[in-house]
């Protein structure tokens, strides 16, 4: 039991890396390079372009690039090594989500919107995983994006190099996810009967799926808690409706919803954002405001332009809010800010238990009873944990094959 604890710094969500001297890389000779990726790449390395981490549809992207030669353009695909195919299975099935490196697709004929170029071994692992909506990071545009997607651009450093930061967070009209209770007229108990069964299936789903590598890595770690959390306020709520205490099971609707928002945004980009989900939940938002105040002043003693470090706070500045900030995640969520306000002034009103709740019991003391009205409650808790579970089920199932 040694290894049960809540720090947050005990959940490892990258690889280890080590440098390596540019001139230490080999190459297969006269392997053709993708002159456009390259481009792409070298611009985001050293800030003069953006690039945009979110998750895209498998079936939309294409392996290779295409040469612009005077006859037309040219498909190239590098050879296929099996065996690092498979290693890099293993490393997906231990928890790593590596992002593709994609960009808009130049052949307007072909049905794929992206090509992928240089991380052929890594698409070709989610392919045979049928890990159907990958994470990437796309060196174009967002045109054709499916999810909500994280800015993300290099800025400079006191020693002159060049680190990748948040940079912002922008929201899309991504398609909604099917509910699990859709077209049902299941019972209220059943339904919930129905919901939780569903969070042990991929329960048990996840763990066929993970397998521990040479390395610790806890993304997977991170979707089993939310399943967890999940079915433990699915029993609670289901507990709560057997007792016809209605409008008490209708507040843990909330915590279904904050669990399908967290869920999400680490979701997008494994790689990318989970620091700041950790130091948000360790230290408040001005903590952390005067900790970036002193790294200011420490890259302008070391030599970077005062406006360089306070790029530097920005990002760590709107990484933090959106990790911490529940109005920030619910409007980069599928279901939108307009619909976070309509949930929250809901679940408020009960919460609160305002006039609107106290309007509801009024007839109880006269008529000596508990009775109240309460039916339009009953129906929109269980609407609400549908939305919730199958953004959480659907999404999980997809990224474990």
């Amino acid at each position: 039991m040694n290894d049960l604890n809540n720090n947050p710094l005990s959940l490892i969500r990258n690889l280890p890396t080590e440098m390596i001297k540019s001139e230490d890389l080999k190459q297969p000779d006269n392997i053709e390079i993708d002159q456009i990726l390259l481009k792409k790449y070298k611009n985001y390395l050293t800030g003069k372009a953006k690039a945009y981490a979110t998750r895209i549809s498998i079936s939309n992207i294409k392996c290779g690039f295409y040469k612009n030669t005077n006859d037309g353009l040219i498909y190239i695909l590098y050879d296929i090594n099996k065996d690092v195919v498979e290693a890099l299975k293993k490393i997906i099935r231990s928890g790593s989500r590596p992002s593709l490196h994609i960009y808009l697709n130049i052949n307007k004929n072909d049905k794929e919107k992206f090509l992928c170029p240089d991380d052929l071994h890594t698409y070709l692992a989610y392919l045979e995983l049928k890990i159907k909506k990958p994470p990437v990071l796309i060196l174009s545009s967002r045109k054709y994006i499916e999810e909500s997607c994280y800015e993300i651009i290099s800025l400079k450093n006191a020693d002159g190099s060049f680190t990748p930061r948040f940079y912002g967070a922008l929201e899309t009209n991504s398609e909604l996810i099917p509910l699990l209770l859709s077209n049902s007229d299941l019972s209220y108990n059943l339904s919930l009967e129905k919901l939780i069964d569903s969070v042990k299936f991929v329960k048990n789903k996840l763990k066929e799926f993970h397998s521990n590598g040479i390395d610790a890595h806890h993304y997977h770690h991170t979707l089993y808690s939310i399943l967890q959390r999940a079915e433990d306020t699915l029993v609670s709520i289901k507990i709560l409706y057997e007792k016809k205490l209605y409008l008490n099971a209708s507040v843990l609707v909330r915590t279904l919803y904050e669990l399908a928002l967290t869920f999400y945004i680490d979701w997008l980009s494994p790689e990318y954002f989970h620091e700041y989900l950790k130091i948000s939940s360790m230290i408040k938002e001005k903590e952390w405001s005067e900790m970036c105040d002193k790294e200011i002043k420490e890259n302008i003693q070391n030599g970077l332009k005062k406006s360089e470090a306070m790029l530097i706070k920005k990002s760590h500045t709107k990484g933090f809010h959106l990790a911490s900030t529940v109005s920030e995640k619910a409007r980069i969520f599928p279901f939108g800010e307009k619909f976070y306000k309509e949930v929250y002034s809901f679940l408020s009103k009960i919460a609160h238990h305002d006039f609107s709740m106290v309007a509801r019991y009024r007839a109880t003391l006269e008529r000596n009873d508990d009775d109240i009205f309460n039916e339009d409650i009953i129906k929109k808790t269980i609407d609400y944990s549908d939305m919730f579970i199958s953004h959480i089920v659907v999404n999980i199932l997809d990224d474990i094959g």
